[in-house]
């Protein structure tokens, strides 16, 4: 238990709030929650009257990344990673009904109370801000309260799509009460906006016309009264849309970011990251459509048909203007607007292999200087450019023709109606009180038409980017925790093989065909072969990253398309080719695979990769800051031995390295030759290399050629056979 609590070391920095907290649940130090801040210490009674059964992994993998506070934000935040939505009520502590317990209530002078049950008069709570329990009369204290709902499926509370119905209508679907409450405030508004032509028409018609000031001060009393229920709707409408558009932004956000870190790789990795980026950029689109005037736009436009009735009981044949510019519009649309959208797509494609050759750039800087073709890459960045200024500047001249025709449609439709109107006057068919609200009335018509024209494409792109976002979420994502038909505990590390081919795309040749082995528990076995032959491929196969195409792969005896997906990896001890390392402290980067591992683990593993000298050294030790820009300036066999040690932070008894002495200096390789010595019959090892010392030291050896086995037997003869091939 000392080891446990052992303190940072003098060149450690204390630890950020987040990873405290994670300390304290690793070892069950709960009490640390209560001098965090009293939402902290509301956390753990919280959950618990929810009735949320304390995984500490998951409540550790909800905290915040980076924080030294943690507020009711956070808190929310948490619980609803947790799967607890909470909707918030202004209310007197007494008022709250005892259906709504449990609940978190707030009130105006910072109490923070989880609030139990209540039986009579008598209220059980916790206080967040003295860290107790307690029973007592309940008081009538102001605050709000926060009332949760349990979103987990076993629930029944969570929104599944109907059979055939698109997911963003089901999302739409749990806003569907309040989009019918914008459309009564739309209503409303416009019901409003009415008040004030009539009131025109008033003063024209009936005290101008009839010289009577007795009725003036009434109407002007009326109109006033109706103009500041305008502005009170107009503020109300604008701050429930408001909270609509966050909501739904913050949900698509979410949900699609969810949808794509469970996907299976295949379904991403082949695309290159500027498309990827592209892709998720026109997501965006759709969240601008509902943060902007967009939303409002929608829901002004169907009460432009109440508009026009009113002109045609005021005016008469004047009603015939807007429908004929709205039928002018549409022809026009008809013959311009997809052209102007080919446009904006190619100018789309252009912006996108700008940006592709921008990030090959800031990834390949070095490789271009070392060959010296700073001048070849140049000219092809100005041609690029030049094609994204050109695609930009017909995108431009289209978007201006169709901005001039629709002003000058209103302009011409504005005048139509003044000239009619004029007519009707004259001839008795209409007043002239008439004729000044039709022309504040015909605005209300023209603007949405006009606005809804030149809003098209926009509409158009927001159209496409919610099919691009349905057609993501109808892709199945990988069995992750809870949801398997078999659930994984524990590996012995018996891996068989039999008859797996895979390929990366119906149109590719097969990366694996036909393979069949078997490697026993504690064997450590080296994959040799030429570059792409296969070798990663078959290590992804079993890490769970592919699945077979063809054959079976078994993981002690179990089919692992029966393991859930997520849990086999956490099983599995796997070293990637390329080591990657977050943004984040080293401590944070190393726990990503086990984020209950104590201190004490860490360090064990650390010691294990042969790193724990080079982290103490480190000015803040573990909590030494890399990612980003830092990792760049870490030695290679540095990050090589980190992501080891990540590796190794998991008791796994199957450990898979791909490509694991790539970069390592002689020193460093060798250290890690000791390393794999001491592991050897330990644990089963499956380790990609194409250093024959590496090969040497397995149990056995399996030699790829284009995806098929040609060699299974001792590694000194798989060494031999590949280096009288490369001679």
């Amino acid at each position: 238990m000392e080891k446990e609590t052992q303190q940072p070391a003098k060149n450690e920095r204390p630890p950020i709030l987040s990873e405290q907290l994670a300390d304290a649940l690793r070892h069950n130090r709960l009490d640390d929650f209560k001098t965090a801040s009293p939402f902290a210490a509301s956390m753990l009674p919280l959950l618990k009257v929810l009735g949320w059964h304390q995984y500490a992994r998951e409540l550790i993998e909800a905290l915040p990344h980076f924080t030294d506070t943690l507020d009711l934000v956070d808190l929310r935040n948490i619980l609803v990673t947790l799967g607890y939505e909470s909707n918030e009520r202004v209310i007197r502590l007494d008022k709250l009904d005892t259906e709504l317990y449990p609940a978190l209530f707030v009130g105006k002078k910072g109490e923070v109370l989880v609030l139990i049950g209540r039986n009579g008069d008598e209220l059980s709570y916790y206080d967040g801000n003295a860290g107790e329990y307690k029973t007592q009369p309940i008081q009538g204290l102001s605050g709000t309260a926060y009332l949760f709902t349990d979103t987990h499926i076993t629930h029944g509370t969570s929104e599944q799509p109907q059979a055939g119905e698109a997911w963003f209508i089901t999302l739409l679907r749990r806003f569907q009460g309040l989009i019918w409450h914008l459309f009564a405030m739309t209503f409303l508004v416009n019901l409003v906006a009415l008040a004030v032509p009539i009131f025109i028409m008033m003063v024209y018609d009936k005290v101008i016309g009839a010289k009577s000031l007795e009725a003036l001060p009434w109407m002007i009393g009326g109109i006033l009264c109706a103009l500041v229920a305008d502005m009170a709707l107009r503020f109300l409408r604008a701050n429930m849309i408001g909270r609509v558009a966050g909501r739904l932004d913050y949900l698509i956000g979410v949900e699609t970011f969810r949808q794509i870190i469970h996907l299976p790789p295949l379904f991403t990795e082949r695309s290159t990251m500027a498309s990827q980026l592209s892709r998720l950029k026109q997501f965006d689109t759709v969240r601008d459509f509902f943060t902007g005037p967009n939303a409002s736009l929608l829901m002004e436009l169907p009460f432009v048909v109440m508009f026009v009735l009113v002109i045609w009981l005021i005016a008469g044949p004047v009603a015939y203007v807007p429908i004929v510019m709205l039928a002018i519009y549409i022809a026009f649309g008809a013959l311009w607007l997809p052209a102007s959208a080919n446009r904006v797509m190619h100018s789309a494609r252009s912006r996108t292999e700008k940006q592709r050759m921008l990030i090959q750039t800031l990834n390949g800087r070095h490789e271009i200087k070392g060959v010296g073709s700073e001048t070849v890459w140049s000219e092809r960045f100005r041609e690029f450019s030049g094609e994204s200024v050109t695609a930009n500047y017909h995108t431009t001249v289209s978007n201006a023709v169709i901005q001039s025709f629709a002003q000058s449609a209103v302009m011409i439709a504005s005048v139509a109606v003044l000239a009619i109107g004029t007519y009707s006057v004259i001839t008795g068919d209409m007043t002239i009180g008439a004729l000044i609200a039709t022309m504040a009335l015909i605005w209300k018509v023209l603007a949405p038409l006009q606005s809804a024209f030149l809003s098209f494409s926009r509409f158009e792109q927001v159209s496409k980017a919610i099919q691009q976002i349905n057609q993501l979420m109808r892709l199945d994502p990988e069995r992750h925790s809870g949801r398997s038909a078999l659930m994984l505990t524990e590996l012995k590390g018996r891996i068989e093989v039999d008859r797996v081919s895979f390929r990366y795309g119906p149109n590719s040749d097969p990366a694996l065909l036909g393979l069949t082995f078997t490697i026993e528990p504690g064997e450590m076995v080296a994959i040799l072969g030429q570059t792409g032959s296969g070798k990663s491929t078959l290590v992804k196969l079993i890490a769970g990253m592919y699945k077979p195409q063809a054959g079976s792969l078994s993981l002690d005896e179990f089919d692992i398309r029966q393991l859930n997906a997520m849990d086999l990896r956490r099983a599995i001890a796997y070293v990637p080719q390329k080591a990657k390392m977050f943004h984040g402290t080293i401590a944070q980067n190393l726990r990503l695979n086990n984020v209950l591992a104590t201190d004490e683990e860490l360090r064990e593993a650390c010691e294990q990769a042969d790193v724990l000298d080079d982290i103490l050294a480190m000015p803040d030790g573990f909590e030494t800051r890399i990612g980003d820009n830092a990792t760049d300036r870490l030695p290679p066999g540095l990050m090589r031995g980190l992501s080891m040690a990540r590796a190794f932070l998991r008791p796994a008894q199957i450990v898979l390295m791909d490509e694991p002495g790539a970069s390592l200096d002689m020193e460093s390789d060798e250290r890690f030759m000791a390393q794999l010595k001491k592991l050897k019959g330990k644990k089963t090892i499956v380790m990609v290399s194409h250093r024959p010392s590496h090969a040497r030291i397995a149990d056995k050896a399996i030699i790829l050629d284009q995806g098929s086995m040609v060699f299974s037997g001792s590694s000194e003869e798989a060494v031999k056979l590949i280096l009288e091939s490369a001679a």
